[in-house]
């Protein structure tokens, strides 16, 4: 009996070593993560990636916390099984020893039983794995291939390689995770089940909105009426395409400012892409409209407008710019001068140098700018005609007044 009280004190005497060994072990790691003068995270350019907000004081702190949490980790996984062991050497404690460790090993045996009954189902998992794995690898080297038209499919776009890519991805991963779902531990619990309904009907009912755009996403990037770069105009909204996902499109308007269009918006309204013919035509017509009295011979507007669009950069020589004669108005002419360019994307710039080349030319031309609007008594005002087209002999007739006594 004596022997037992002494074994037990021995043992005791363990504990008690044991934690001041832990002690001293964590104070002298805790010392070293003070005393840290660089990053440890930001060494691997993947842990830099995933902690690029740490800063180093934060890094500090993370290691500290980790290092508090592995020490509190051993010393219950310690006295969890050395307890047991302590209070078997008792007589008087021996039994609830023997509860103690039937409470440890039940959970043990558990979890041992049902990994290797696992076993067979994880190497479905692993197959499943490493097939959708290599299969996604060989969409991508194709995707590449077709992005760079290396490899060219009838009826197939070079553009539509990355979208169908992400789609086809998305699709059999879905299917993968379906297959693997039945063979994950405890799939069939009712715990897990409910835990799935409930993610479905939160996934259901807060992503009506998402799920719209996403279509609309996808049926923009089959529709192709744009791509990142090109000029257009999406309802109110004129600037470059900047970007294009699933989600939203973002534009960079003329003055730089950056707008988020979501894809169902873009689906409803209309889309005017100013790049598109301009790099696969002719050029596009940019245009603007001036108004000249009738008392101006309209081939000297014609030719002062046309002179001055021949003189504004990056409007085309070939094909040449023309003049409409757009209305006639109650007091003056309305012309409309066209000029191709293949620079959409400047066509602010544009159509400044072209009213400015305008203005110059009609000044050149003794023509003023003018949009007249009359008061007319006729019996005394001259024929606003170019005076060419006067009639013969005409004279400018006076004023007549009459008096009433």
């Amino acid at each position: 009996m004596v022997l037992q009280y002494v074994y037990f004190g021995i043992a005791l005497v363990g504990i008690l070593i044991f934690l001041f060994i832990m002690k001293k072990l964590f104070a002298w790691l805790k010392t070293k993560v003070n005393r840290l003068e660089y990053n440890i995270f930001f060494g691997s350019a993947k842990f830099s990636q995933f902690f690029r907000f740490i800063t180093p004081r934060r890094e500090r702190h993370i290691l500290t916390f980790l290092l508090r949490l592995v020490r509190i980790s051993m010393t219950i996984t310690f006295l969890v099984f050395y307890l047991p062991f302590l209070f078997s050497l008792m007589p008087q404690t021996k039994e609830y020893a023997d509860i103690v460790l039937g409470y440890i090993k039940k959970p043990l045996f558990f979890l041992y039983d049902g990994l290797v009954s696992f076993i067979p189902n994880l190497f479905f998992i692993l197959v499943i794995f490493f097939v959708t794995k290599y299969l996604l690898k060989f969409l991508k080297y194709v995707t590449t291939e077709l992005e760079r038209e290396a490899v060219r499919l009838d009826g197939f776009h070079a553009d539509w390689a990355r979208p169908t890519f992400n789609l086809l991805r998305v699709f059999i991963v879905a299917f993968a995770l379906i297959i693997v779902f039945p063979y994950i531990p405890g799939s069939d619990s009712p715990a897990f089940k409910g835990l799935s309904i409930f993610f479905g009907v939160l996934f259901s009912l807060g992503s009506t909105s998402a799920i719209s755009n996403i279509v609309a996403g996808v049926v923009i990037t089959y529709m192709r009426p744009f791509k990142v770069g090109d000029r257009v105009e999406i309802g109110n909204t004129i600037g470059d395409v900047t970007e294009r996902s699933l989600l939203v499109t973002r534009i960079r308007t003329i003055k730089n400012l950056d707008v988020t269009i979501p894809n169902s918006s873009i689906l409803g309204n209309h889309i005017i892409n100013f790049t598109k013919n301009a790099a696969e035509d002719v050029g596009i017509i940019l245009h603007t409209s001036v108004t000249i009295g009738y008392d101006v011979p309209s081939n000297d507007v014609i030719k002062a407008l046309i002179a001055g669009a021949k003189k504004t950069a990056m409007i085309l020589e070939t094909p040449t710019p023309f003049v409409f004669v757009k209305n006639l108005d109650d007091f003056y002419v309305n012309y409309e001068i066209n000029v191709y360019t293949k620079n959409p994307e400047k066509s602010a710039l544009i159509y400044s140098m072209l009213h400015e080349n305008i203005k110059n030319e009609l000044h050149t031309a003794g023509i003023e700018i003018l949009s007249p609007h009359y008061h007319a008594v006729r019996d005394g005002n001259v024929l606003t005609v170019p005076p060419e087209n006067m009639p013969e002999g005409y004279v400018q007739p006076g004023f007549k007044f009459e008096s009433k006594r």
